[in-house]
């Protein structure tokens, strides 16, 4: 059985140690969780599509085409 418990007391992490010492109870050390460092969204999805070399140029002229339609000045 695993259990987490938060220390308010000095007093009680020598009742812990005692505990240990009777071979009642194990302490350990805390799990130190490494941070992951964080990824930009080119590295993250770079290839996700897994298109070909002609599929990938079709697909940039489209969003090509996309984004210009934005800079239409429309009356």
């Amino acid at each position: 059985m695993e259990i987490t418990i938060d220390i308010i007391d000095n007093g009680a992490l020598r009742f812990l140690r005692d505990m240990e010492f009777l071979k009642l109870i194990q302490v350990r050390k805390p799990v130190v969780k490494e941070k992951k460092k964080a990824l930009k969204l080119s590295e993250k999805f770079a290839g996700a599509l897994h298109l070909s070399d002609e599929q990938y140029a079709d697909f940039q002229t489209y969003i090509k085409e996309g984004r210009d339609e934005w800079e239409r000045n429309i009356y």
